[in-house]
């Protein structure tokens, strides 16, 4: 006799991967001490549908390490993110991915607004203040990045323009693709590690959300670094960024300060469709064990959240970051041309975050380019750019 706990959650399992009309015990094998093992909130072995379960449901997150920003890290888990479980049991099961616009695979395109404006007398001693460290501590190539870029900011001052302002570039890069994407804004300044400027974040979030309602992108909210762990701020957060946008349905926690076993139902609460917050920061891959759109697993009521969840797959700072993997655009290249070959393969719907600060190409040379060029790369692949929102409302009618 199987556990009806068991039935209900190998059923979320099979019915996210699509697989509705087989299970448990009739088409896929049951093993009580696989599932037991899941009870103890263990990695279960010789089970597929049970591992499955372990790594969407992120058991091993309910008591796992966290770094200082209380961010599960990939260093901590045991999935291989690049090789993830469910889509493993996806294929073994005959069972077909879905096709997201018609296509083999989708890209969420996205875009964490967290400076819209370098140029701030703050944004001066900052870089006057990083160059120096660059200097003395070696990093030569770092630091003449940073004179040069304090070499322009003068003239960008006279033109009334700034290097981080770069979203009318995005947003043209992607037009000339026919790809729109989805552009997470903070609402509020809480903490220092909101960022350097709110004052000048204030003045320009009206200006910001006209522009890209004006370019099409879908605006969403990033969640502040303290709203992770406040369901009132994040819930304020909301409406003060609606009041300017307009209903917004997306959300991106700041600092991917996503906890799946915490902080789900704080959004859902709040009313948004989707988030787009569950990647790894220092990897790249697939953190739940699939690789498209899928209703969290909530323990509280041992059934799944309605809200979509859009797992991020890659991100330019794990890329690009000397605290991350620190790689070379050529590097980067490589490793995101890896991901669109896996997915061309065996199919996917993911975000991929793309700082709206990696623009500026006199501090970071060649990222922008580098982002044109996934773009192209996913096309030429077969796959589809769209929306984070476009790809979660296609997900809900699938799996619904």
């Amino acid at each position: 006799m199987i556990p009806e706990l068991v039935e209900r959650r190998a059923r979320w399992v099979l019915d996210t991967i699509g697989a509705r009309d087989l299970g448990l015990g009739d088409d896929v094998p049951y093993s009580a001490e696989a599932w037991e093992e899941v009870d103890r909130g263990e990695r279960p072995g010789g089970d597929d549908l049970a591992e499955a379960f372990f790594h969407l449901a992120r058991l091993e997150e309910l008591n796992g390490t966290r770094d200082e920003h209380d961010r599960f890290r990939a260093a901590s888990s045991c999935l291989d993110p690049l090789d993830p479980p469910v889509e493993r049991l996806r294929r073994r099961l005959g069972i077909e991915p879905p096709r997201w616009s018609g296509a083999r695979f989708a890209v969420a395109l996205t875009h964490d607004v967290d400076v819209p404006w370098k140029w701030t007398s703050r944004g001066v001693k900052g870089a006057a203040a990083r160059a120096k460290s660059d200097f003395r501590t070696g990093r030569v190539g770092s630091g003449l990045r940073e004179l040069r870029g304090l070499a322009g900011a003068a003239v960008h001052k006279i033109r009334g323009t700034d290097p981080y302002w770069s979203f009318d570039r995005i947003l043209r890069d992607e037009r000339r693709s026919g790809a729109s994407s989805t552009f997470f804004l903070l609402a509020e300044h809480a903490h220092d590690l909101d960022g350097p400027a709110a004052e000048s974040y204030e003045r320009l979030r009206p200006h910001l959300v006209e522009t890209l309602q004006a370019g099409h992108a879908e605006v969403g909210l990033h969640g502040s670094y303290s709203a992770a762990d406040d369901a009132e701020r994040l819930a304020g957060e909301k409406k003060r960024l609606e009041t300017l946008s307009g209903p917004v349905q997306g959300q991106r926690y700041h600092f991917l300060r996503v906890d799946p076993h915490r902080n789900l139902r704080s959004l859902e609460a709040a009313g948004f469709a989707y988030d787009s917050s569950l990647g790894f920061g220092d990897a790249v891959g697939f953190r739940a064990g699939i690789a498209h759109p899928f209703r969290p697993w909530d323990f509280e009521r041992e059934a799944p959240h309605d809200l979509i969840e859009v797992p991020l797959a890659a991100m330019d700072v794990t890329l690009s970051a000397e605290r991350y993997l620190n790689l070379s655009v050529e590097q980067a290249g490589a490793r995101l041309a890896a991901l669109l070959d896996w997915a061309a393969e065996h199919g996917g719907g993911f975000a991929v975050l793309w700082h709206s600060e990696q623009y500026d190409s006199a501090l970071l040379p060649g990222w922008d380019r580098l982002y044109r060029r996934l773009i192209e790369d996913v096309r030429a692949r077969g796959g589809a750019c769209l929306q984070a929102g476009a790809l979660a409302e296609e997900a809900r009618e699938w799996l619904s």
